[in-house]
């Protein structure tokens, strides 16, 4: 069974696209990426867009972001582009490995994204 991915729709809303499906949404509880405010999320949509339109393979984008909530240490987020392929429909598709981390804590969060017919990218469900 599938289920909505937060992740997804937090990395594409915004203009970017819109949600795939992944695990439950409750194993992302915690997660760095769900702590992102607010008032940072329209800066790291820029950042994902930015890595997936502009950078080369293993070519990594930094974001860092700038509001803390309740006077956490900041999240940083490195965004690398690992793989670009084109599908048989021409379609230009990209995976891409965020690596995100606050002190201690690390995650790392991979997805296939493809460019759509109208220049937005979204995540891949395959």
């Amino acid at each position: 069974m599938k289920y909505p991915r937060v992740l997804v729709a937090l990395l594409l809303s915004g203009g970017m696209a819109s949600a795939a499906f992944a695990a439950p949404p409750v194993m992302l509880n915690d997660a760095l990426i769900t702590q992102i405010s607010k008032a940072d999320r329209a800066s790291f949509h820029e950042a994902v867009a930015q890595a997936l339109n502009s950078s080369a393979d293993g070519q990594s984008t930094e974001w860092t972001s700038t509001t803390q909530r309740k006077r956490a240490a900041p999240i940083t987020v490195q965004l690398t582009p690992k793989q670009t392929t084109k599908t048989g429909n021409d379609r230009v598709c990209r995976f891409l490995v965020g690596n995100f981390a606050r002190t201690t804590t690390t995650e790392t969060w991979q997805f296939w994204f493809c460019k759509q017919p109208d220049g937005t990218w979204k995540a891949s469900a395959n």
